[in-house]
């Protein structure tokens, strides 16, 4: 199946206008998309022991999208850096409201519409592969509070436990979100935490602004602050472009300050159709390792949305 959703990815791009092309792409998704409701049923049924013989259930877990991108990250190098990320919150219908399995912070909602929101709506935001069980202690519509067991599907592999709370607040037009968690590595056997405030607000009706402020501390002796803004530009339904600035420094005993970067980036999100998209990113870094000295990066993400 990976093979496919590769091929289908990068054909996309190249033969998007063969109207021959397009149909055998779209009948690839239409048979993806079906192995993966059935995959969710079965899990549904297998996980609360329900025998669901006449698919009661389908029809709620076709509400669940999934995105599949491919990430093709420098590009301008000799070696570029190619990975497959996948992107989705799914809900069970039989655990609806007590569990969850995740690849992202992502939910079906912004998926399906593409929309900008306070999380920062890149295409591709997670940096590890990761699946999860998320578990809700509390969930409201601002306010969230679970505990998720999550496997890291790249390296560094390994499980890993989180517990977070989310608290959002909306003045007007104006929206705090606050994050926290904390985190023990089971591999490892460390722990560590992180803590986050956003905010997020409209312009005008074509442009919106975000800022966000990250912590992560692994001990008093390994810190990670991370700041940016991003100014989102609709250009139309299939349009948008993310203009980005940001700062991350990071601190520990080895090293100290020797991971500091600056950097900037201009994002331009394409979607074809309801079904398929390509964002293009370039982006310029200064690294303190590097003497504060330019470096380009270009990535390209070309996506697949699975779902009716």
């Amino acid at each position: 199946m990976r093979a496919i959703l590769l091929s289908l990815l990068i054909s996309l791009p190249l033969f998007a206008d063969l109207n021959a092309t397009k149909k055998e792409i779209d009948n690839y998704r239409k048979i993806v998309t079906v192995g993966y409701y059935n995959a969710l049923n079965n899990i549904d049924c297998y996980l609360t022991d329900y025998n669901d013989t006449n698919r009661s259930n389908y029809k709620q877990i076709s509400k669940n999208k999934l995105q599949v991108i491919l990430s093709v990250k420098d590009i301008t190098k000799d070696s570029a850096d190619v990975a497959l990320r996948i992107r989705g919150k799914i809900e069970l219908p039989q655990l609806k409201n007590k569990m969850e399995l995740t690849f992202s912070q992502k939910d079906n909602e912004q998926i399906d519409n593409q929309s900008i929101s306070s999380d920062h709506d890149d295409v591709v935001n997670d940096s590890k592969l990761h699946v999860g069980l998320k578990y809700y202690l509390y969930k409201e519509k601002k306010s969230k509070a679970y505990g998720k067991l999550s496997l890291k599907l790249s390296s560094p592999f390994g499980l890993y436990a989180k517990f977070g709370v989310d608290r959002g607040y909306l003045y007007k037009d104006f929206e705090t979100v606050f994050n926290h968690g904390l985190y023990y590595y089971i591999n490892e056997n460390k722990f560590a935490a992180s803590s986050a405030v956003s905010f997020f607000k409209p312009i005008t009706i074509d442009y919106w602004i975000g800022q966000q402020n990250k912590i992560y501390w692994e001990s008093k002796d390994s810190i990670y602050l991370k700041h940016n803004i991003t100014l989102y530009q609709i250009l139309g339904l299939n349009d948008r472009i993310l203009y980005r600035t940001s700062y991350t420094t990071s601190y520990d005993d080895v090293d100290k300050f020797e991971h500091d970067s600056f950097g900037c980036s201009i994002g331009y999100f394409h979607r074809f159709n309801k079904w398929f998209f390509i964002e293009m990113i370039p982006e310029f870094k200064k690294h303190r390792s590097n003497g504060y000295k330019d470096a380009a990066l270009l990535t390209l993400n070309f996506g697949m949305l699975l779902g009716n």
